[in-house]
C-alpha cells in the first residue's frame, strides 16, 4: 500500500480511538470539553477515512462532501472544547458553541445546494479544492479561522499557564493541520496527508498524557 494511503488510514484509526475515549470520559465525567472533542476527533476520523478512498478509488461528490464537512468542523469543534475546557461555566463557551453549529448548518445546506466542477473533482490531488462556490468557502474560512485561534491558541494559553507539556503537544497538533490546509487553499494539497498525520501523533500523545495526569497536576 502507497505511503499516502498508510497515512490516513493510521490518522483515522486514531482519531477514531481518541473520539472513543473521550466520549466514554464525557459518560464518566460529563464535562463539555470532552463531549465536543469528541466530535471533533470523530470529524477528523471522517476526514481522513474519505481522503484514503479518494486515495485508493478516487473522489465521488458524496465521498468529497464528506471530506469537506469533516474537515471543516473537525476544527470548530475541537476550538468548542477547548474553550470550554479554559472557561467552563462562561456564556463565551455556549455562544462559541452556536456560532459553530449555526455555521456548521450554514455549511451544510450551502454544500447541498452547490453544485461541485466535475473535471476539478476527478483531477484533484488529495485534497484540492473543486468547490468554486465563494459562499461556501466563506462559511469554511469564518468556521476554521477563529477555530484555530480557539484551539491553538487555548492549548497554548494552557501550556503558558500550567507548563505542562501535553499542552504544548496538543498546540502544536492543532498548527500542523492547518499549515496543511493554508498550503492546500493554496493549490499545494500534496501535504495534507503528511500533516494530517503527525498533527495527529501530536495529539494523541498530548490527549494521551493529559488523560494521565494528576488530579493535581491538571487543572480543569
Amino acid at each position: 500500500m502507497d505511503i499516502e494511503a498508510v497515512m490516513p488510514l493510521i490518522a483515522g484509526v486514531l482519531a477514531l480511538a481518541i473520539s472513543v475515549v473521550l466520549a466514554r470520559m464525557y459518560v464518566q465525567k460529563r464535562r463539555m470539553h470532552h463531549l465536543l472533542w469528541a466530535v471533533g476527533m470523530l470529524f477528523w476520523a471522517i476526514s481522513d477515512f474519505t481522503q484514503l478512498y479518494a486515495i485508493v478509488a478516487s473522489w465521488t461528490v458524496f465521498i468529497y462532501l464528506a471530506y469537506f464537512f469533516g474537515s471543516i468542523m473537525l476544527a470548530g469543534f475541537l476550538g468548542a472544547g477547548t474553550i470550554y475546557l479554559v472557561f467552563p461555566k462562561s456564556r463565551i463557551s455556549s455562544g462559541y458553541l452556536w456560532f459553530n453549529i449555526v455555521f456548521g448548518v450554514a455549511l451544510a445546506v450551502s454544500l447541498v445546494l452547490t453544485p461541485l466542477n466535475s473535471s476539478a473533482l476527478q483531477a484533484a490531488v488529495t485534497g484540492a479544492n473543486p468547490i468554486s462556490s465563494p459562499i461556501v468557502n466563506d462559511i469554511a474560512a469564518i468556521i476554521n479561522i477563529p477555530a484555530l485561534f480557539a484551539f491553538a491558541g487555548g492549548a497554548l494559553y494552557s501550556y503558558i499557564r500550567t507548563r505542562r507539556i501535553y499542552a504544548l503537544l496538543i498546540t502544536i497538533g492543532a498548527v500542523i493541520p492547518a499549515l496543511g490546509g493554508t498550503l492546500a487553499a493554496i493549490l499545494i494539497p500534496q501535504f495534507l496527508p503528511f500533516t494530517d498525520f503527525f498533527g495527529i501523533l501530536f495529539l494523541g500523545v498530548g490527549f494521551y498524557l493529559s488523560f494521565n495526569a494528576k488530579p493535581a497536576e491538571k487543572k480543569k
